[in-house]
């Protein structure tokens, strides 16, 4: 959601600078270019094309195929040339590093660029960078250093600039807002950061991003050379345009130098009617330079208008104030209109802004979900096709685990981006599930894998994402954690009512010979020690065991069998790491918020598959026969009845492997099917249209409570689609759009009440015979 501000501002200088009079607009000279405040300036003209022309020395060599174009905003440029895997070629312009590179305290960073037909080849594109890594890596020092910034270009085709500054221990990302950027014209894009945590970024002088980071300070220095069109190195980001007039200069400059400033970046404006307690919160920030008195607050909303007296702002400070949003009014959109008035240095100062607030129906009870397991790229359509959910993923695991407890889930531009995100979901109509694996992703770090992985009867460490050992308390306290922070951060947004758990991690699970893992299994069993013959989580074969029963019937309490049905229930741990990210979500105390885990029957058959989730479910593909719903359906039921707060949901696959569908194609090409003749490679194709209906009616006739579906880009034509599934069949989604609209939306509060019919029929599937025989689905 695009938030406009209006802001008209007199500091302690006099009016603020009129357009036409800004200094970037002008080719830079006398103090401008060589003044004190001046730490570099390349400006590519003629004579001087790679010198610094701020006098002090930071000179610049060309790198590879780029070179000085005639072209430049003010006489010569700088022509970089996009660059990634397919062109890994450094690009744009070097300097050596210097100290005076990496300023301590404020700074200020611009630039003039244009962009070639080329810019939308590649999602980044490098301005500036003296940074190397621009992500966070608290593990490698080196990449916590210094600057950089980039252009990132999304699906939907509008750009963001992306600022990463260095602290040392870790890094710190500051997007702005999205932003449309044209071919082949000039733009003006400037950064500053105040040496505190605050970084606004600027396009054509107007400000397009403001955030700040607490606890923040000056930058730490790298060693790494100020790099101009690209990245220091490692695979190439390089820009595809022409680059000119870079300057890099101490302090704030004036034209830059802020104002009085509203924004509602870390709040909600989309709200259900008849919520309670519903309030929009503004952020007052004093960026003048001085201090701002006799500040008061014009508010208007919704046709009622109030006005409130706020506490002075000295340079720098901010304050938060609420206001109140009246969610007894007709779903609709409204506007909060903002006009701030003080006085700095006996002068007036002034700020207006205009925020859309949203307010939406109210959800229906008894909801049937159908649920988008992994994202879409266009939410009119999720929505027109019947889905209610979508997938976000919204942590930073590796922050949370360097705090050590509940946190903030993610830097304060991630939160900010993905708070938006929620609200522009909720005023569309559509719920938002995310996704946690905490366990898992700690097996992909070096240390904490080597620490926290299984290990064999040798004491080698087990790889893979599966493979963490779940007895570790450290590791059971990191799951909640991951989750209360998501709940903490993100859980006032209704849009967020649902989380995927850990998927599709027991089925590489295997024994662990930690001394911890045996004490728990002394505890468990009474005090019994875990059989030395079983040495795998899939069980014996009975005909290696001396003196197995004849008829191979064994008894309840066969010490074999206890020790599997232990480490598949409880020793893995996995299940307890489920219900200790269940756990973390309901920390908050939403009763509305529902997990799931999947797929759940990929384990022997038995209770407590998903621990205490509130959903467990499965996916399954529907060839050869579409009856195969029914089955893992109906083994999820058996497993749910081991806890009575526990129920089930299903999902159909939308992907078909070509493998096993339509795997060789036929000689006689003139039956080739359009897909066949367009996408004859596709490895994974669209489920046939009978399937897609077949399989809904195999798991809607039993009393599940929610379905989803799996493979948007196979279900759907996606622009550009890079993605291994492929739409193969355009009748698909026609009937998905049928069944949810003729009978989930009609059918589905009446389905998720109704409960089950007695079966005449009942089928064992043994444990026994699963870890004995190795049968079994």
């Amino acid at each position: 959601m695009r938030i406009w501000l209006t802001i008209c501002v007199m500091l302690m200088c006099g009016v603020t600078l009129a357009a036409d009079a800004q200094p970037w607009l002008s080719e830079y000279k006398g103090e401008d270019a060589t003044g004190a405040q001046v730490i570099g300036l390349w400006q590519f003209n003629k004579g001087a094309e790679l010198k610094d022309t701020s006098g002090h020395g930071h000179d610049l060599a060309l790198r590879e195929t780029s070179n000085i174009a005639d072209s430049g905003r003010f006489g010569g440029g700088l022509q970089s040339h996009q660059a990634g895997t397919g062109n890994d070629k450094p690009q744009g312009a070097m300097a050596k590093d210097h100290n005076d590179l990496s300023p301590q305290g404020p700074f200020t960073v611009e630039m003039w660029f244009k962009l070639d037909e080329h810019f939308r080849d590649d999602t980044t594109n490098f301005l500036i960078d003296k940074k190397y890594y621009h992500y966070s890596k608290p593990e490698l020092p080196q990449a916590n250093t210094d600057y950089g910034m980039h252009i990132r270009t999304g699906g939907s085709g509008k750009s963001t600039f992306i600022v990463w500054l260095g602290f040392g221990k870790d890094s710190e990302a500051y997007s702005s807002n999205e932003v449309t950027l044209e071919i082949d014209r000039w733009y003006h894009a400037a950064f500053v950061y105040d040496g505190q945590g605050t970084v606004r970024t600027y396009l054509d002088g107007e400000r397009i991003g403001r955030l700040h980071a607490p606890g923040r300070g000056p930058i730490t220095p790298g060693n790494y050379p100020l790099t101009i069109g690209d990245r220091v190195g490692s695979t190439h980001e390089g820009f595809a345009g022409v680059i000119d007039q870079v300057r890099l200069s101490r302090g704030v400059l004036p034209q830059f130098a802020g104002s009085l400033e509203v924004d509602t970046d870390f709040s909600r404006t989309a709200f259900r009617r008849m919520e309670k307690d519903a309030a929009t919160r503004l952020t007052i920030g004093n960026d003048t330079g001085a201090a701002v008195t006799q500040l008061t607050a014009a508010i208007e909303l919704g046709g009622a208008s109030r006005t409130a007296r706020l506490d002075d702002l000295k340079p720098g400070q901010t304050q938060d104030m609420d206001v109140p949003v009246d969610t007894a009014v007709r779903p609709d959109r409204y506007d909060l209109r903002v006009t701030l008035s003080g006085t700095a240095s006996g002068r007036p100062v002034t700020a207006e802004m205009t925020v859309p607030v949203t307010i939406v129906a109210r959800p229906l009870p008894h909801r049937m979900p159908v649920v988008l397991w992994g994202g879409a790229h266009e939410k009119k359509l999720l929505k027109d096709i019947g889905f209610t959910h979508d997938i976000l993923w919204m942590i930073d695991y590796a922050k949370v685990w360097r705090e050590g407890k509940p946190t903030l889930a993610m830097a304060p531009n991630a939160v900010r981006d993905y708070g938006r995100q929620l609200d522009q979901y909720l005023a569309d109509g559509l719920s938002v599930s995310t996704y946690l694996f905490p366990g898992s992703y700690l097996m992909r770090l070096d240390e904490p894998a080597a620490r926290y992985g299984r290990v064999d009867a040798s004491g080698a460490v087990a790889k893979g994402h599966t493979n963490v050992c779940g007895q570790f308390p450290e590791i059971q306290q990191y799951c909640y954690n991951a989750a209360a922070s998501v709940a903490q951060t993100f859980g006032h947004y209704p849009a967020l009512d649902a989380c995927l758990v850990h998927s599709e991690v027991r089925d590489a699970t295997r024994l662990c010979y930690h001394d911890h893992d045996a004490e728990a299994y002394r505890r468990d069993s009474g005090g019994k020690d875990r059989p030395a013959v079983v040495t795998g989580h899939y069980g014996v074969t009975y005909y290696s065991i001396e003196d197995f029963p004849a008829d191979r019937v064994v008894p309840d309490d066969d010490e074999n069998l206890a020790y599997l049905h232990w480490f598949w229930k409880d020793g893995d741990g996995w299940n307890t790491l489920h219900s200790k990210v269940h756990d973390g979500l309901k920390s908050t105390g939403r009763d509305d918020l529902w997990t799931f885990f999947d797929p759940a029957v990929r384990v022997p058959s038995l209770w407590g598959s998903g621990g205490h989730v509130d959903y467990i479910s499965q996916w399954t593909y529907s060839y050869p026969d579409p009856i195969k719903m029914g089955q893992s359906t109906d083994e999820m039921f058996a497993m749910a009845d081991g806890d009575p707060d526990q129920d089930v949901m299903k999902m159909t696959q939308v992907i078909w492997y070509r493998s096993g569908t339509a795997k060789d194609l036929p000689e006689d090409k003139s039956t080739y099917a359009d897909w066949e003749k367009q996408k004859p490679d596709a490895k994974f194709i669209t489920i046939a249209p009978d399937h897609m209906r077949e399989a809904f009616w195999c798991k809607i006739a039993r009393p599940i409570k929610g379905i989803m579906y799996h493979g948007w880009s196979s279900l759907v034509q996606v622009p550009n689609n890079k993605h291994g599934y492929k739409f193969t069949n355009p009748r698909t989604p026609e009937v998905l759009t049928e069944l949810t609209r003729d009978v989930v939306r009609p059918l589905g509060a009446t389905l998720v009440q109704v409960g089950d019919r007695k079966a005449d029929v009942a089928l064992l599937e043994s444990f026994a015979s699963q870890m004995y025989a190795n049968r079994g689905t």
